[in-house]
């Protein structure tokens, strides 16, 4: 890997959905309209949610608690199973040329996760990456947002991460697919890289 172009970079934080996994947010909606869920398209989006969904990648509620609201906010009976399957529908796939991407980058430097991300999904996205039992294999450490209490775009995310992890901001390459989670990051002092579907991942380090 040629990683020239990256002079002066010592590490690598990445964030998850729509840049190393992809994510289908349509599919989350439907799921949920599926059983019962109504007024779900202004709760959760490609980078962002609100409500119950961003409290719960918060760290505000726990699962126990998000499931509870759930079934009251639907007014109808339905499962446990029946959420956890809606809301997990989002991740998508962790294409092989991702995997071998980051096999290669963590040989040679520090590579983290930074994720507004979730204890449900955090059971399916850590079993996706092939030949691999957990996905924090592939990198150096890897910070939820629901472990942190803090979510992008908020700056204690990142300064949490920074505290955490010893990260030089300076000399930290932060990959994101959203554009404020990036102004946020470029204050703290990070490098940064907008990732899209015409510049993906594959594209940025090929």
């Amino acid at each position: 890997m040629d990683l020239q172009r990256f002079k002066g970079i010592e590490a690598f934080l990445f964030d998850l959905g729509g840049v190393i996994i992809d994510i289908d947010v349509q599919k989350a909606i439907d799921g949920f309209k599926k059983i019962g869920l109504k007024g779900i398209e202004s709760q959760i989006t490609k980078s962002h949610h609100i409500g119950l969904f961003k409290a719960f990648e918060r760290g505000d509620i726990d699962e126990r608690e998000f499931l509870s609201n759930i079934k009251k906010e639907t007014g109808i009976h339905i499962s446990d199973e029946q959420i956890i399957d809606a809301w997990q529908s989002i991740l998508v796939d962790f294409p092989i040329e991702r995997v071998q991407i980051l096999e290669k980058l963590h040989q040679d430097y520090p590579t983290y996760i930074l994720s507004n991300t979730n204890g449900i999904h955090l059971q399916k996205f850590s079993k996706m990456a092939e030949g691999y039992e957990h996905i924090e294999e592939l990198f150096t450490a890897a910070y939820y947002s629901y472990q942190l209490g803090c979510s992008k775009p908020e700056k204690c995310a990142f300064e949490k991460v920074i505290e955490l992890s010893g990260l030089k901001p300076e000399t930290t390459l932060f990959l994101d697919d959203s554009e404020i989670n990036l102004q946020v990051a470029e204050e703290l002092g990070f490098k940064t890289q907008l990732v899209t579907k015409s510049n993906s991942m594959v594209e940025i380090f090929k």
